[in-house]
């Protein structure tokens, strides 16, 4: 009878106190690696709205910098004649403007790569915390809390799509492509002559055009790329 109740033959039973012992560093696994998530939707969440500030910073100096090339030409212009404009000032007027123009629309090229880089970077952080949310809501007794509110789809949101990041970018890039465009058209132009006087001919047009569509292609196909490397790392 003794045998039974110590768990017969093959061995003793186990008490309630023992199956605790098996099972205490099964859940001390399971608290720690809920503190751990604690802690990294803590820290992921920070960076994902400090992310977001820096964008929005970054965009406002870039319409800072932007502003240049109108301001210089303004500033050269300053020194007039008395029969108006000297042909000094005009010739450095319009080399400012086109040498300022073409190099600050490749490096807004640049800025807004590197902006964009920024967002993907956000999204990553975004997906990342409806993942650890979507942790915590599958434990039990998650539901006494309710239904989430927030999204917990680790494949949300989305790196591509219409958006007002999308609209910003491709203006950022259109701005880029027009000044690139205008600052080659200027440097091609005829420096010595009145600004009325001024005549540009079908070369120079074409070539002003094939200019803006070259640099605005080139930041539609950064942008994919940087996009399709993100999603492409399985994030």
């Amino acid at each position: 009878m003794n045998e039974k109740a110590n768990g017969g033959p093959s061995g003793p039973r186990l008490t309630s106190r023992d199956w605790a012992g098996e099972m205490a560093p099964e859940n001390d696994v399971s608290d720690a690696f809920s503190q751990f998530q604690l802690k990294e939707y803590e820290n992921i969440s920070q960076a994902h709205f400090k992310t977001n500030e820096v964008l929005a910073t970054f965009y406002r100096y870039f319409l800072l910098i932007t502003a240049i090339p109108i301001t210089t030409v303004g500033l050269a212009l300053l020194n007039f004649s008395k029969d108006g404009i000297s042909e000094e000032a005009r010739i450095l007027a319009f080399l400012i403007f086109g040498v300022s123009a073409v190099l600050l629309s490749l490096v807004g090229a640049a800025v807004i790569s590197y902006i964009e880089g920024l967002r993907l970077d956000a999204i990553l952080y975004a997906r990342v915390v409806n993942s650890i949310r979507d942790f915590f809501f599958k434990k039990p007794g998650a539901a006494d809390f309710g239904s989430s509110v927030l999204p917990r789809n680790s494949e949300k949101p989305s790196y591509d799509g219409f958006g007002a990041s999308f609209i910003i970018y491709h203006a950022c890039a259109l701005m880029n492509s027009t000044y690139f465009a205008a600052g080659v058209l200027v440097l091609m132009l005829d420096k010595t002559v009145q600004l009325q006087q001024i005549q540009v001919s079908n070369c120079q047009w074409a070539i002003t055009a094939i200019s803006f569509v070259t640099l605005m292609i080139a930041q539609i196909i950064t942008r994919r790329r940087l996009v399709a490397d993100k999603a492409r790392k399985g994030f």
